[in-house]
Parts: C-alpha cells; sequence; structure tokens
C-alpha cells in the first residue's frame, strides 16, 4: 500500500502536466495548469502604479539609475501567460496581491519572478472558505529572525510546518529573481494523500502573498540627491504561475466551466476550469457527493487503483429514493448502508424487502416481483387484538408467511383452534381458550384432554377430574412413571395398610420409623428370631430318674461349668460364658417366664458331642390366657437326639406358650451307646431357645411369605451361633414378627460403660461393644478379660501359664491363680527370694543379703563390705575371703578407705610375706601409698601428703626422675620443641600450640622475608609463635611469604616484588606473570607491559594498535610497518595487504611467477593512457570548484538523468535476445513474424534516445560553461552536487555506444533471419488465414468451450470465448457460473490437485499412529518376553522353596525324634540344643539349608552313643508312643510338637523312676522348652514361606492376566490398524 501511494504522489506532485483521461481503472485526476490563466479580474493588488495614466520609476543597474515611464493600462496581464511588469508604489513596504478563484481547486506550486529585487520579507497565504479564513502557507525573509521571530526558521520536519525560508530573499540578483513554493514538499514520503490534513494543504478557494518588507541598498540613511530616494525601491513582479488544478477528489480527469458562477464570462483557451466532469457514479462541484440512488455504500475519495465508486441502492423495484446511514452500514459490516424510501407495493424495509404489517409475502413470488405481497387472513375470535401476520416465511427466525399472532392459547395459521390440552374457543376470552389442567403426574404420557369437555385421561391407580389423586392404598402421584405407588405398610410394623397420600407414611407401632415402618427408631431394634435364649450355665442340676419312669439314671449331681475363651482365628460357637457339663442321667431344669406373646414356640439346644435329650415342659401355675387354653402341654416327655455332627438341635413339635406365666423346662440327658452303666460320660450344653412360629401369629403372612421362610430355611439360620447373613427375605420377615409380638421396636439399652454408643443393630439388637465386653448389652467381661469399666475390660488375662493353675482369672481384680514360690498377677515372676522364674530359686548369697535379681540371681545390697553378683568377695579398699567365712578388712593406703588420706584403688594380703600391698593412685607411690613418683611434686602447702602433677603440660617425661623439680614443681626438661617454666611456649624459631604438642619449624621463603629475621645456616626463621606466619617484604604475600601480592612480580630479587606497571587500556588486566612479568596484553598489543604494538599490527600504542592484515605468505620480516601499517611486500606481491601479484607478474599467488617479455610495453601504454584519465579528473575537480548553480538548472539535471535512467532501462531489457532468436530459428512455426512487428522501431527509438542523451549531455557543458559569469557562489553547492552525477552520465552514455552497435548488429541478423522464415513458413501463413472468427464460434456452439453455447461476441458474452480477450489483453474463457468444458476441467484439475495435497496430509498424519501403533506393539513384546522371563523365576523360586521347605520339614523329625530317644545321653542331647540355639534363622534358603546340614552332621555324630539295656528299654516305649503321636495328626506342626511334648512329660516321670539327678532333669527340662522355641520359630518360618508361595502364586496370576490385557490390547491396536489402513485405501481411491 505505501508503495502505491508513493507511485501516486509521484504522478500527482511530480509530473502534473498529465492527466490520467481513464477513470475506469482506478483513481483520476485532472491536467494541472495555471490557475490565472482566464482569471484577470479574479487577480487584485493592495497598490499599483500606471493603471490610470503614465507613472515614472528608476531602474537600477550597474549602480546607476535611471527613469522610465509606466503605462500598463486598464489591464496589466496578458491573455495566454502572466507575464508583465505590476509595478506597486515605490516606498510602500506592505503590500498584498490576492487570487480568488470561483470554487475549491487543488493547488501545486506557486512560481514568482521579480523584475526588482525580490522582497526582503514576504508570506504567502491561503483560504479554504473562500477568504474568511486564512492559513500561511510559508514565510519568507532574507534575515528570519528580525521580520518573524516567532517563526522556526530551521528546516520542516513534516509535511505540514509552517516555517520560515531565507533561500529567495537575497539581495542578489538585482532582477529576474525568483521565488518558489510548493504545497508539498517532496522531501517527505506521503502514505496517504486523502488524509485531511494533506487535502487541507493542497486546496484553496483563495491565494494571497502579502509582501512585508522591502530591499534597499542602504541610501536611505544618506544624504538625499533626489527629491525621494524611496522612489527607486519598489515592488515589481515580472512573471507569476500558479499551478494547479481542479479538485475532484479522484472521480473525475476533466473540467467544465462554472456556468455564469464566479470567475470570466469568456473561455479562455487553457484555463483551469472549476467544475469536475465526474465518473463513479459521483456529482458535484469536486465530486464530493455520491448520485441520487447510488448511496448504498459512504462516498469516499478514489485512491489509488480503487475507485470507491459509488453503489447503486438495492430497492427490489420497489423505489426510486434512497439515503444513506452510516449506522446501518455499520451494522451490516461494511455492506450496505442505502436506505430506501417511499416503498411501494405494501413494501417497507431498509431495501423494500419486506411486506407492510396486514400483509405478508406470497410464498410462489419473490420481493422483487411487481406484486408480492398478500393481505392478511386471521380468524378474529383467535387473533390477538390489532395483531397482524407475519410478513414473510424465514425457517431462520422460525417465521411464517401469512402466519397470523394467536392468542395465548390458540393455535393454527389462522388461529382457528385451541392448543392440546385446552378447549372452548372464545372471543371474549383473552387467552382464547381454557386450560384443561391435568395434572401431569396423574395423566397418561402423550395424552390430551377433550377439546370440547376438558377430561383427561388418567393413568393406573388415579383417579379425579383432572386425574390429581390416588386411589386408597397408594400414594406418591408422580413419584413413578405408574403414576401412584403402593403404600406397602409392613404387616408387622404398621397398624393397617393405609398411608398419606402427600409422602405415603404408613402408621407405625411404637418406636418405628420409615415410609413403610420397617425401621426401628434409633435406640430400638428388632428381637432375632433366637433371642429368648436360656444359659445352662444359669439353668438348675437335676438329678434322679427321667420324669414318668421312663429312664433309671444315678442319683449323682455333678454340674460343672466349662469357660470358653473366644481366640483370635477361631468361630465363637456357643453363647454366654461357656458351657454346662452334664454327667450322663443327669438333667437340668430351665426357668421360662418372659414370654412376650400367646404363640407356638419351637424349642431348640445347642449343645457338644452326641447325646439323646428327653424334654419335658410344665408350666409353673394355671394358664391366663385364651390363646393357649385349647393346645395342652403334653404329658409326654419329648425325646430329642444331639448328633455329633451337628451343633444345635430343634424339637419337632412346637410348645404354646403365653405371657405372664411362668415355664419349667426339663431336660435330661443320657447316652444310649454306653456299654458300662457304671462309667459316666459327660455332655456340654451351652443354651435352651425359645423360637417363635411365624405361622401362629393370625393376619401376619401369606402364604407367598411362608413358602420363602420356609425355602430360605429362615429358622435353621438365624438359630446359628456366631455371624452369620440371613437372606433378605428372612431379616424381612423376622423383622415385622418381631414388630408384632412386642407391639414395636424394643429398646438397645446398651450398657453405657461397656458400649461405644446407645445404638445397637437394628435386627438382633447387638451394641457395639468396647473392647473385651461381650454380650447383646454389653455389660459383661469376655472369658480371660476381666475390670469392666468406662474402658470396657482389660485384654486377656495373660495368665502366665508356668506360673498359674489356670489360664483364667478374677473377673474383677484380673489376679490369676500362681503356683507355690510364684508371685505377681499374672504369676509371671518369682517371690521375694527366689529367682530363675519358672523354675524359681532361693537366692544365693552366702549370707549376706536377702535379695536377689529375679531374673539372673545377682545378689542385691550385699552386708559386711562383700561385693559380686553373689556376695562372694569383699568390694574396693577392703580385702578378706567372704566364701570362707573370713570378714572384710579396710586396706589402710595410708589411711583408712573412709578418711581423705586414702590414695588407692584397692589392696591385697600377699599370700607369702602376709603384708598389705596397696595398688595405688596416680601421683601416689610406695606400698602404702605415702610417696610421690616421678613427674609429680608435693604441694607445700598442703598439710598431709598431697601430690601434684608437675604443670608441664604434657611436655615432659613422667619416667624422668629429673623432668621437673620435686619441691617447687618447675619444668627443667622440656619436650616437643617447647620451653618456658611450665614448657607452655614454642621454641624460637617454631610456631604452634605447645599445649597440643604441635609445635613445628618456622618455613619461611629466604627470598620473601627480611634478611634479619632469618640469619641462615643451621638456624630457623623466626615467625609468628600462634600462627607461623612469616614477616614478609614489601608487596610480598603469603604464610612463607613464597609469592607477590596481585599487580606485583619478582620475588627472586630478594628485595621485594615490584609492581607489573601493566598499561591500563591495552592489557587485560593489572596482573602479570610473577616469574617474567610479563602482562596478560589484548589481541593486537605485545611487550612485556603491552605498550607495543603486536606483530601484524600498526599504530600508536597508546591511542590504539590496528591489525595490518597483511598476508603473510606475500610479506617479509618485519610483516608490516609499526608506524603506518603498510605491509612489506615480497618481489613480485603488490596490494594493500600483499595478497595479489604485481604487474608484470601472473596472476597466480602466492607463486606469483613473472610476466612475458612483451608486458613492459603494453605496460607503457597503459600508463599513458592512465596519466590522461588523471588529467581528466584534475579537469572536472577544478570545473566543481569554479561551478555554482542555478535554480533553474534543477529540472535541466532532473530530465537528464531521467533520460539515462530510460536509456539504462531499455538497454537493460533489449526487445529480442539471441536466446529468443535461437529459439525462432528452431521453431519455424512459433517465431513467425507477427511476433517481431515493432523490432525496427524499438531498435530506432534506442538509437533516438541515445542521441537525445548525448543532445542533453552536451547542453548540460555549455550550461556549465555559459553559466561561469554567474554567481558561482549561489549555485557552487548545487554544482559539486551534480557534478559526480554529470560524469557517471557520461560515462553511461559512452557505455551505451557498444550496445547500440551490438543491437543494430542483432537487428540485421534478426531481418536476415525473418526473411528466410517469411519464405519458409508461406503456406503456414495461408492456412492461419484461411481461419476464420465463425469457425470458432460454431464451435463455441456444438462444443460449449468456455461456458453457455452461443454465438455472442466477446463483448457481451459473460463467459468469454475461444478467441476472447478481456480489457488486459489476457485470455478469457470461464467464469464462475460458467459450466464449459475448459472451466470445468480446469476446476476438476484444482480439485485434483486439493486432493493431492489432502491425501499427502493424511498420509502424513496417518504415518504417526501407525508409529504409536508399533511402538505399542514393541511394548507389548517387551512386556511378554520380561513377563515370561519374570513367570520362569518365579517358577524356580517355588520349587527351591518347596525343596528347602521338604528338607526343613524331615529335619524337624529328626531332631523331634533324637530329643525323644531315651538312649540319647543328656550330654549330646544338650550339645545339640546348644547348638540350635545358637542358630539365629538364616534370611536365604542356602544359608538355612547349611545350618541344617551342620545340626544333621552333630546327629549322626551323637547316634554312636547307647545307654545300658534299662533305658532301651524306655527308649523303646518312647519310640511307640512317638509313633502313636504321627499317627494322630501328620499335617500339622504344631500339633507334633504338642505330642511330642506330651510324650517327653511322660518319659521325664519314667525316668524319675531311674533317679537321675536333678541337676539332669532340669538340664533336661531346659533343653526341651529351648527345643519347643526353635520348632515354633521354625514353624513360622515355614508359615512365612507358605505365605510366600502364596503371593509367588498371586504374582503368577496377576501376570497372566497382564499378559491377556496385553493380547487384548494388541488386538485392538491391530483392529485399529486395519480399519486406519482401510480408511487410507478408502481415500485413495476415492470411494465412499
Amino acid at each position: 500500500m505505501r508503495l502505491g501511494l508513493a507511485i501516486l504522489l509521484h504522478l500527482m506532485l511530480i509530473r502534473p502536466q498529465h492527466a490520467q483521461p481513464d477513470c475506469g481503472a482506478g483513481s483520476c485526476h485532472p491536467a494541472l495548469g495555471d490557475l490565472l490563466q482566464g482569471r484577470s479580474k479574479q487577480l487584485t493588488a493592495s497598490s499599483t502604479c500606471g493603471m490610470s495614466s503614465p507613472q515614472k520609476y528608476c531602474i537600477i543597474g550597474y549602480l546607476e539609475v535611471g527613469l522610465e515611464f509606466a503605462q500598463t493600462g486598464n489591464n496589466p496581464f496578458n491573455v495566454h501567460i502572466v507575464h508583465f511588469i505590476f509595478i506597486l508604489f515605490s516606498g510602500i513596504d506592505h503590500v498584498s496581491i490576492r487570487l480568488d478563484l470561483e470554487t475549491l481547486f487543488q493547488f501545486s506550486h506557486l512560481i514568482l519572478t521579480f523584475k526588482t529585487f525580490r522582497p526582503a520579507a514576504m508570506l504567502v497565504e491561503r483560504s479554504t472558505d473562500f477568504g474568511q479564513t486564512w492559513k500561511v502557507f510559508r514565510y519568507f525573509a532574507h534575515d528570519c529572525a528580525a521580520s518573524f521571530p516567532n517563526i522556526s526558521s530551521g528546516p520542516a520536519k513534516s509535511v505540514g510546518d509552517v516555517v520560515c525560508d531565507s533561500r529567495y530573499s537575497d539581495i542578489e540578483p538585482s532582477t529576474e529573481g525568483e521565488v518558489v513554493l510548493k504545497a508539498l514538499d517532496p522531501s517527505f514520503e506521503i502514505e496517504n494523500p486523502y488524509v485531511p490534513y494533506i487535502q487541507d494543504l493542497i486546496t484553496l478557494t483563495n491565494l494571497r502573498i502579502n509582501f512585508t518588507k522591502l530591499h534597499t541598498l542602504g541610501d536611505a540613511l544618506l544624504g538625499r540627491r533626489h527629491s525621494d530616494p524611496l522612489e527607486k525601491y519598489y515592488y515589481a513582479i515580472y512573471e507569476m504561475v500558479v499551478r494547479g488544478s481542479c479538485f475532484c477528489n479522484g472521480h473525475a480527469s476533466q473540467c467544465d466551466s462554472m456556468q455564469n458562477l464566479r470567475g470570466d464570462v469568456f473561455h479562455h483557451s487553457g484555463m483551469v476550469h472549476g467544475r469536475c466532469i465526474c465518473h463513479h457514479n459521483t456529482e458535484g462541484f469536486s465530486c464530493e457527493r455520491c448520485k441520487d440512488f447510488y448511496n448504498d455504500a459512504p462516498w469516499r475519495p478514489a485512491e489509488g487503483t480503487q475507485d470507491n465508486a459509488c453503489k447503486r441502492c438495492n430497492c427490489n423495484s420497489h423505489s426510486s429514493r434512497c439515503h444513506f446511514d452510516m449506522a446501518v452500514y455499520q451494522a451490516s459490516g461494511g455492506v450496505s448502508g442505502g436506505v430506501c424510501e417511499d416503498c411501494q407495493d405494501n413494501t417497507t424495509g431498509q431495501h423494500c424487502h419486506r411486506c407492510k404489517p396486514s400483509f405478508y409475502q406470497d410464498p410462489l413470488k419473490a420481493i422483487s416481483d411487481p406484486q408480492p405481497c398478500l393481505p392478511c387472513n386471521c380468524a378474529p375470535e383467535g387473533t390477538l387484538p390489532e395483531g397482524v401476520c407475519e410478513s414473510r416465511t424465514d425457517p431462520a427466525l422460525g417465521t411464517v408467511a401469512g402466519r397470523c399472532p394467536c392468542k395465548e392459547n390458540v393455535e393454527g395459521a389462522r388461529c382457528d383452534k385451541c392448543k392440546a390440552n385446552y378447549y372452548g374457543l372464545s372471543s371474549s376470552d383473552p387467552l382464547g381458550c381454557q386450560p384443561c389442567n391435568c395434572d401431569p403426574l396423574g395423566t397418561l404420557p402423550f395424552s390430551v384432554c377433550d377439546p370440547a369437555t376438558g377430561e383427561c385421561l388418567c393413568q393406573r391407580f388415579t383417579t379425579g377430574q383432572r386425574c390429581e389423586r390416588c386411589l386408597a392404598g397408594y400414594w406418591g402421584l408422580g413419584n413413578s412413571l405408574y403414576g401412584c405407588s403402593p403404600c406397602d405398610c409392613d404387616i408387622g410394623g404398621s397398624q393397617n395398610n393405609l398411608c398419606s397420600l402427600k409422602d405415603g407414611q404408613c402408621q407405625c407401632l411404637p418406636n418405628i420409623v420409615s415410609r413403610q415402618c420397617n425401621e426401628p427408631a434409633p435406640g430400638f431394634f428388632f428381637l432375632p428370631l433366637d433371642y429368648y435364649i436360656y444359659e445352662a450355665e444359669h439353668a438348675r442340676p437335676l438329678s434322679g430318674s427321667a420324669p414318668l419312669g421312663a429312664m433309671q439314671f444315678g442319683q449323682d449331681s455333678d454340674l460343672a461349668v466349662v469357660f470358653r475363651q473366644p481366640s483370635a482365628g477361631r468361630a465363637v460357637t456357643w453363647t454366654g460364658h461357656g458351657f454346662a457339663r452334664v454327667p450322663s442321667g443327669a438333667g437340668l431344669r430351665f426357668a421360662i417366664s418372659n414370654v412376650p406373646f400367646a404363640m407356638d414356640f419351637d424349642i431348640t439346644i445347642r449343645y457338644e458331642p452326641e447325646v439323646l435329650v428327653i424334654v419335658a415342659i410344665q408350666p409353673a401355675g394355671i394358664f391366663l390366657g385364651q390363646h393357649c387354653k385349647n393346645k395342652v402341654l403334653s404329658q409326654e416327655p419329648h425325646e430329642l437326639p444331639l448328633p455329633a455332627t451337628k451343633r444345635i438341635a430343634i424339637l419337632q413339635s412346637p410348645v404354646c406358650l403365653e405371657p405372664g406365666t411362668e415355664y419349667f423346662v426339663d431336660v435330661y440327658f443320657s447316652q444310649p451307646s454306653a456299654s458300662d452303666k457304671n462309667s459316666k460320660s459327660f455332655i456340654l450344653i451351652d443354651s435352651l431357645g425359645l423360637i417363635p412360629r411365624i405361622g401362629s401369629v393370625e393376619n401376619l403372612c401369606s402364604e407367598k411369605d411362608l413358602d420363602e421362610y420356609q425355602k430360605y430355611h429362615c429358622i435353621e439360620i438365624a438359630s446359628e451361633v456366631g455371624p452369620h447373613v440371613l437372606p433378605e427375605a428372612c431379616a424381612r420377615l423376622i423383622a415385622s414378627l418381631s414388630a408384632r409380638i412386642h407391639n414395636g421396636a424394643v429398646a438397645c439399652k446398651c450398657n453405657p460403660q461397656g458400649s461405644l454408643n446407645a445404638s445397637c443393630s437394628k435386627l438382633g439388637g447387638q451394641c457395639q461393644c468396647k473392647a473385651n465386653v461381650v454380650g447383646r448389652c454389653c455389660d459383661t467381661c469376655s472369658a480371660g478379660s476381666y475390670g469392666f469399666g468406662f474402658h470396657g475390660c482389660y485384654g486377656e488375662c495373660l495368665c502366665h501359664p508356668q506360673g498359674s493353675l489356670s489360664t483364667l482369672c478374677d473377673q474383677v481384680t484380673g489376679q490369676c491363680s500362681c503356683r507355690r514360690e510364684v508371685d505377681g498377677q499374672r504369676c509371671s515372676r518369682c517371690l521375694p527370694g527366689y529367682f530363675g522364674f519358672p523354675h524359681c530359686r532361693p537366692c544365693p548369697c552366702n549370707g549376706h543379703a536377702e535379695l536377689c535379681d529375679p531374673l539372673t540371681g545377682e545378689c542385691l545390697n550385699c552386708r559386711g563390705f562383700t561385693a559380686g553378683s553373689h556376695c562372694e568377695r569383699c568390694m574396693d579398699g577392703y580385702y578378706g575371703n567372704p566364701l570362707d567365712g573370713e570378714p572384710c578388712h579396710p586396706c589402710m593406703c595410708p589411711g583408712a578407705p573412709t578418711s581423705n588420706r586414702y590414695f588407692a584403688h584397692s589392696c591385697y594380703q600377699d599370700s607369702q610375706s602376709a603384708q598389705l600391698v596397696c595398688n595405688c593412685l596416680k601421683g601416689y607411690s610406695g606400698n602404702q601409698c605415702d610417696k610421690c613418683p616421678s613427674g609429680f611434686y608435693k604441694n607445700p602447702s598442703s598439710p598431709g601428703l598431697d601430690c601434684a602433677p608437675c604443670p608441664c603440660n604434657n611436655n615432659i617425661d613422667l619416667t624422668d626422675p629429673e623432668s621437673c623439680n620435686r619441691v617447687t614443681g618447675e619444668c627443667t626438661k622440656c619436650l616437643h620443641n617447647t620451653h618456658g617454666p611450665n614448657c607452655q611456649f614454642c621454641k624460637p624459631g617454631y610456631f604452634g600450640s605447645a599445649l597440643n604438642q604441635s609445635c613445628q619449624s618456622c618455613r619461611c621463603n629466604l627470598a620473601g622475608v627480611q634478611p634479619a629475621m632469618c640469619p641462615g645456616g643451621d638456624a630457623a626463621c623466626l615467625c609468628d609463635p600462634a600462627t607461623g606466619a612469616c614477616p614478609c617484604l614489601p608487596n610480598v604475600l603469603g604464610a612463607t611469604c613464597d609469592q607477590c601480592a596481585s599487580g606485583y612480580w619478582g620475588l627472586a630479587s630478594g628485595k621485594g616484588c615490584q609492581t607489573c606497571d601493566c598499561d591500563p587500556k591495552n592489557s587485560q588486566s593489572n596482573k602479570c606473570n610473577q616469574l617474567t612479568g610479563q602482562c596478560p596484553c589484548k589481541p593486537g598489543y605485545s611487550g612485556r607491559c603491552c605498550n607495543e604494538c603486536e606483530e601484524n599490527y600498526f599504530g600508536n600504542p597508546q591511542m590504539h594498535c590496528v591489525s595490518c592484515e597483511c598476508n603473510l605468505e606475500g610479506t617479509h620480516q618485519p610483516t608490516c610497518d609499526k608506524a603506518t601499517g603498510a605491509c612489506n611486500c615480497r618481489a613480485g606481491v603488490t596490494g594493500r595487504l600483499c595478497d595479489q601479484c604485481g604487474r608484470g607478474f601472473e596472476k597466480d599467488f602466492p607463486s606469483c611467477p613473472q610476466c612475458h617479455l612483451c608486458f613492459d610495453q603494453w605496460d607503457a601504454e597503459i600508463a599513458a593512457l592512465a596519466q590522461t584519465v588523471q588529467g581528466l579528473m584534475r579537469f572536472a575537480a577544478k570545473l566543481e570548484d569554479k561551478g555554482g548553480r542555478m535554480p533553474s538548472c534543477d529540472m535541466s539535471f532532473k530530465a537528464f538523468e531521467d533520460a539515462i535512467s530510460e536509456t539504462e532501462r531499455i538497454l537493460r531489457h533489449p526487445v529480442l535476445s539471441l536466446e529468443a532468436l535461437s529459439v525462432a530459428q528452431m521453431d519455424p512455426l512459433h517465431s513467425s513474424p507477427f511476433e517481431f512487428p515493432d523490432l525496427n522501431k524499438s531498435i530506432e527509438d534506442i538509437a533516438e534516445e541515445a542521441n537525445l542523451v548525448f543532445e542533453l549531455l552536451q547542453q548540460k557543458i555549455h550550461l556549465h560553461q555559459s553559466f561561469q559569469y554567474l554567481n558561482f557562489k549561489e549555485a557552487i553547492s548545487n554544482i559539486r552536487k551534480h557534478s559526480e552525477v554529470s560524469l557517471l552520465a557520461e560515462q553511461r552514455t559512452r557505455g551505451t555506444t557498444p550496445v547500440v552497435r551490438h543491437s543494430e548488429y542483432t537487428r540485421n541478423d534478426a531481418l536476415t533471419m525473418l526473411d528466410h522464415q517469411v519464405l519458409n513458413t508461406s503456406s503456414v501463413l495461408q492456412q492461419l488465414r484461411m481461419i476464420k472468427s465463425p469457425d470458432i464460434q460454431n464451435l463455441n456452439e456444438k462444443v460449449g468451450i468456455c461456458g453457455i453455447p452461443g454465438d455472442q461476441p466477446c463483448a457481451t458474452a459473460a463467459c468469454g470465448g475461444a478467441l476472447c480477450q478481456d480489457s488486459h489483453g489476457l485470455r478469457q474463457c470461464g467464469g464462475p457460473d460458467c459450466n464449459g468444458a475448459l472451466p470445468l476441467s480446469s476446476e476438476a484439475f484444482r480439485k485434483a490437485e486439493e486432493t493431492a495435497v489432502m491425501l499427502n496430509n493424511l498420509t502424513t498424519q496417518l504415518q504417526e499412529p501407525e508409529n504409536q501403533v508399533k511402538s505399542i506393539r514393541k511394548m507389548a513384546e517387551d512386556s511378554k518376553l520380561k513377563g515370561s522371563q519374570f513367570n520362569g523365576q518365579l517358577e524356580t523360586a517355588m520349587n527351591q522353596i518347596e525343596v528347602d521347605g521338604k528338607i526343613t520339614k524331615e529335619f524337624i523329625q529328626k531332631v523331634k525324634e533324637f530329643l525323644l530317644d531315651e538312649s540319647a545321653p543328656p550330654e549330646d542331647i544338650e550339645k545339640v540344643a546348644n547348638y540350635v540355639l545358637q542358630i539365629n534363622l538364616p534370611l536365604t534358603p542356602q544359608e538355612l539349608a547349611g545350618m541344617l546340614g551342620k545340626l544333621q552332621s552333630i546327629m549322626n555324630h551323637c547316634e554312636k552313643y547307647k545307654l545300658n539295656n534299662k533305658r532301651n528299654k524306655r527308649r523303646e516305649d518312647a519310640q511307640t508312643l512317638l509313633v502313636e503321636a504321627e499317627e494322630a495328626d501328620n499335617g500339622i506342626l504344631l500339633q507334633e510338637f504338642t505330642d511330642v511334648k506330651r510324650k517327653y512329660t511322660i518319659l521325664q516321670e519314667k525316668l524319675k523312676n531311674q533317679g537321675p539327678p536333678k541337676v539332669t532333669l532340669e538340664k533336661v527340662k531346659q533343653l526341651k522348652e529351648e527345643a519347643e522355641k526353635l520348632a515354633e520359630e521354625t514353624e513360622r518360618k515355614i508359615k512365612r514361606i507358605t505365605d510366600l508361595e502364596k503371593k509367588l502364586q498371586e504374582l503368577k496370576q496377576t501376570k497372566q492376566d497382564k499378559a491377556e490385557q496385553l493380547r487384548q490390547l494388541e488386538e485392538q491396536v491391530i483392529a485399529i490398524k486395519n480399519e486406519i489402513m482401510e480408511q487410507e485405501s478408502k481415500y485413495a481411491t476415492c470411494k465412499s
């Protein structure tokens, strides 16, 4: 866009003399002209002379004053050109000239040529409102600061800046001086010439020139030689040019007269008229508005190739007037802004595009039809008042032509019927129809009411006029898909089957909630079926015979309670605390007094193991109720077998019980299979239960319910002890039964101390008990626990099995029942004075203590100065022998241990001399510790013997008696390089810490320290005694003075380090090499201080070193001159960089061999030519210095440059190249003469233009020579600027000569070839002439190449034709709506190319999924391979574990056999047991196998030892018992070890008869216990191995599942890939 605007400005402002006659290709503009032509009466001046009569005026020239008379007459202006002498009154400074135009014109530039001096100050103004307001164009002044002090005199910064120009106000020249003003400064680039501020600069209606100051020669200040010296100074204009054109906004190329408006009456030739002849549907003097009915788009000026023509309004042939509306135009997105006026034919709207109210568009006619609208036909009773029908059909808006606006409840195109579910169409009803108001919840879906009566169609169980309510027994209208739902009140928990119609709430019994009354209230529950349980522990024992004398039993009444303690992992199969142990023949009496409801009950008995039961039931009083009155209890006893395979038995015959009556149930037990009547057998009875019979309750269950009750075995499941899951049918019926017989739900009554909260289970009432609390109400501690309270019950009693007589404890205190010599709440420790639980023994303290450690037996609080674990020795400071009864005596060293003169650790009595010997403390010596040893001295201030160590800080030899003074303690022989009275300092020449024995010799560098501090020889240097720092010379650093400070060097001098003195500018830093002092130089610098230029660099090092850049292959050393940088080239090499061969040498650098001898002759000639050229250049330089510039030369130079550029363009683009000629020669048909019709003319034009350029150049040179007499000072700057351009143009012109000559040769060759081709192709040309237009038209008619067949000419054919061309000379065939062969084939080819691109993109897109599929497949294969490897590892590990487990079991079996063998000696048993106890079970199966192998070897070694025959017999008995134990259970290792323990007890009892020693028995017992521990630990390891096997199996199964998932995923991926390939194939073959 910017380039286009620049071209436009060039056409408009730079070359305004050419108009644009064609307005069809974009903007067009009238030609520029002189606006003064024909407007003599419109040019006025404020002061003139010679208008009415002759007046004299002076001519000043060559310092002489002449006197002439002026007679200009009435019209001083020439008609054709404004070329006149306009003399104003003399001596008047302020004079103005004004040009008044009749309309708005476009202004280009103003040129004033003065006959006298140009004004010393003037300004030019313009007006765009016919002189009402004025704006200054520019100020001109010889001295801008004095004449216009507030106006800037600098160059303009923008195109619209108003500045003062001093170029055109100089006193020279005295005549024919010019003042030039351009409307737009050409130095600024205008992007858009139609912006308002640019239009304001180039348009005007009035122009005014104000002269404000005259130029004088200064004689006005001298004495007057004439009457008035100012008479000779005046303004005289010789020529005035005002260039411009009529302003048409780019919509006209010609203008016409204003027709009797302002201005001249006559038309003058060349006059610029002011009224535009408008195009682009515009009108007005300046084409400033659109024509009538062309207002569909906003008016805009034409710009470049955009004509911005006004658009015709679209009123659909229903109006002839319109106007533009900007709001409508913006709302349409810049598409249409024309608004039609006075629409006819019952239409309205912006484009008359819709029908008026009460009319609608005929669906069969377009809106442009002459009669498109029809009147509405609406039913008045159903149409809204004053409603009109919809005007047209629009699916997007949902409108239908002719549809009337109906009342709210009316529908139909004419509003003539009620809507669905409405009735009673009436004109008096404002809504049209009345609503039926059918309840949607109770009405059938998709049903409508009767349009006459409004009756609704109801769903099932729904009634009412509007289907608004449910039938009795139903509720919840709309809560389900079927209308109302049945109440479904629980038959046991509700009073009846009626419920609330609103929420369906049934009428519940007490303490029952929920809608159906089937849930207990919070804190209440439904009793389970086996709720009425009577524990056998609480029953009364019976003895004697069974009732009615059926059987005779013994008279004993042995009844004992067997408590059962729950254990983890074992199901609880009993109720209460345990069982009642009843002997055969005895019985139990259960008292029943809490019957809740008169009904039938089933009696159940829970037991262990098989026995025959006789049950007798009798009431304790008289029946009070009527229910069981007719059901007399049978007097016959009921026999009930109790099989051993079951744990519960149900009496088949029900019994009827009533509330308020107490019953006794007597149960007698017998063992039918007992053969010995004198022997007693026992049975464990848990409890007796009453199970209500659900069928005996009236109006409770239906037949279906009873069938389900029997089908799911509800009684059997509910009677089971422990956790069980009831079927939903059983739970529902049992809850209903409980609610009925108990008149609602029963309170939970959870014990607040034993339960977690007050809630319980809904069915069963089990409260949430705290830890170790049991019972439905959580009110009892479980067996084996104690201490019932708010915390629950304390855990298990934990009575020690070896220290207690029973595993149960007191449930209140938790105290266990202990054995003799055992104490503690859990019987887990020995009594005081005993140790070694569980085998408690008296404390072995030799009579010197009563108590000892309960575990180790170590004695506590030994008396008589004794010590030791058994009080077996004397304590330190005493001597004697407590084991022999000798008391302990104090050691006198030299004082008693209790005195402050005891200086020994202990003492002893020499066995030979019986003398007391003391073990002295450090610092004392002698037999009685009464002397000071070496290294110590006696403290004179101490009254007694007080030996103090010499204060020498560990720097003396303590074994040397002369190391310190024995009296004063002064150190005399210091070690470790120390000295001082206490050896507290390092020696001179040493440093460190004497207290830490770290004094070391000073290590100073002799070159870096003061000479006085290092005397030399064997003497060490002196340094800081604490840090070792040496005294360094100036600028020397380091603890040993071994390095220079930063920026210094020269340590070896021995005088300190000297500064580096690096050049701060040329060095990288001030740090130099400490040995050489070399500074780090920047590139290009060298020297120790970087103060010299580097090799191949030159310049002043203090300023800057520049690279010589000399070629090293072409230079000698030194490479270049350090001062000038000139490279030192070797022989045969030249160039500034010595990088090329010199004159006289071949161009083969770097070898540069010498040229042939003939070179010298040519070189002389070339040197002469070069000298000539130098002379020409000097001549041109002199010409430049002497030259000046005239303003009139600028246009000539510009014309020369344009002509030279045009010549270059023609030469760069010849008419015909040699390649084109060769092609023409090869192809005669395509190189016909018709292709070169203008060749001769082009060559002639080139020659003419070249001659013209040459002539212009000669004129330019002539002008330069002729203008030398002018003032060169004024033109010197321009001549210097254009001199170089002139020389370059001359060189270019000379360069055109060979090109023109070559063009001439080309032309001659082309003519020859053309003549030859004319002769060879005459027959072809004859055939071409025979081809006529009708044939092409016939082809168009028959085939339709470009579109619709026809014989229309190209100018009117919409689709063009085979030989048609458009306005640009391009082929015209086809178009948007043309279906000819060529456009269709072009469109097909374009779509084929687009399809190919899409297929390529699709292939690229499909490649990525294919890569992903390949990646997933590879991952699946890797996972499968890893899974196979892991599977192999798992199988190997599992096999190894199985083998190791088998070996372990075999080894344990062998250990058991060995420990139970009577023939094994106790020593061997002890040896095996000790080794087993030392084993820490290894972490790996290999280590475990190794340990087992060692044990096996020990056992094999021990098997050779046997005992005597008596013990062999015992061994055989033990082995027999062992075989019996193995037969009992071979599967469980724990049970096997239990049997071993029992058999070992028997073996121990038998060994007692043998009378072994007590110690041996204890050892065997201990070994047995340790073997049991080993077996338990081994069993745990085996269990861990089993768990590991299970985990391995689970991992294997998981692996198989993952493999299956991967296989399925792979199948899915393959399927996806196949589908993608299929889709790709479809796209590739264009199949659907």
